[in-house]
């Protein structure tokens, strides 16, 4: 009888030492298991300078006195999907689309209404621009934005982008390109692959969404606010490289962010980056806390047009 319960109490504070070293360690335990051989190599460029010159071109609206914009908003997107490859695994708990996934038919709608009211859509360094007060941008002015860097983007997203005249921006977790391209299955979360990016690059204005930091640790702390300021760095240096030294703009994963955070961004030469705050963009805002305006898969095409301001 004395040597069951000796077990049975090994047993238990075994496991009780086990889950909280597990609990402790779990962010640095799964940071380990996700480095596998198929991550893209920190060292290697995309050649992306070639393609994405017009995102460096500053255009002339010729906007008389007063009769620009005063706000632009900012929207954010991250999957598109067609309806008939709509998956279980595309459903939350409650039968409902997961907030991040938009219908392609809502996009297209959502595109066109841009295209028929004749939106312009502007490059980061225009929107940079007019928040520091230094450009005078059309009245009905939007940026276009995209987290993640999924394959949907390529196959659903940029041929409507493409067929209305609009542009928008794409931030990539650089670690998870990949270097060859697979068949594109919408119920399984594929990445864009490097002639993917090439080919969409007179559309889509590639940033950093890091290297491969868009995590959380086990009490659900983004990386970016968990992570010391010397491995935030290594991280967000690596996906400069994979970017072709493309480091203008950066969006936070889960938008997650402090001060150090910050203080990385402006050591690395970023010059801007996009929270989730949902707020309309202004002249004399932080540039490294842009808000921006999320659209979700129940957003009617009402709701869309108050989310632009178009009244």
């Amino acid at each position: 009888m004395k040597r069951i319960v000796f077990n049975m109490t090994f047993v238990v504070s075994f496991l009780l030492i086990f889950s909280i070293i597990v609990k402790v360690y779990y962010a640095d335990f799964a940071e380990a298991l996700s480095q596998e051989p198929h991550f893209y190599p920190r060292d290697k460029s995309l050649p992306l300078q070639s393609c994405q010159g017009w995102t460096d071109v500053v255009r002339d609206f010729q906007v008389d006195d007063g009769q620009g914009a005063d706000e632009v908003p900012v929207l954010m997107y991250h999957r598109v999907i067609d309806e008939e490859d709509l998956a279980e695994n595309h459903f939350d708990e409650e039968n409902r689309l997961h907030s991040t996934i938009l219908l392609k038919e809502s996009f297209n709608d959502q595109m066109e209404l841009l295209r028929e009211h004749n939106f312009t859509t502007l490059t980061s360094k225009e929107l940079k621009l007019f928040l520091k007060g230094e450009l005078e941008v059309p009245k009905n002015s939007i940026v276009l934005t995209f987290d993640d860097g999924s394959k949907d983007n390529y196959v659903e997203t940029y041929p409507i982008l493409k067929e209305n005249g609009l542009t928008a921006l794409n931030f990539i977790i650089t670690g998870a390109i990949t270097s060859k391209d697979s068949k594109y299955e919408a119920n399984a979360y594929q990445y864009l692959s490097e002639s993917e990016i090439i080919n969409s690059c007179d559309v889509f204005e590639f940033q950093s969404h890091t290297y491969n930091y868009h995590k959380r640790t086990f009490n659900y702390v983004p990386y970016l606010i968990a992570k010391s300021k010397e491995d935030i760095k290594y991280d967000l240096e690596a996906s400069i490289v994979n970017l072709d030294q493309r480091n203008r703009a950066f969006a936070y994963p889960y938008g997650g962010y402090n001060e150090e955070t910050i203080d990385v961004l402006k050591e690395l030469e970023f010059e801007m980056a996009y929270t989730v705050v949902p707020e309309i963009a202004r002249p004399g805002i932080h540039l490294y806390e842009i808000p921006r305006i999320e659209i979700f898969p129940e957003d009617s095409l009402e709701d869309f047009k108050r989310k632009i301001r178009l009244n």
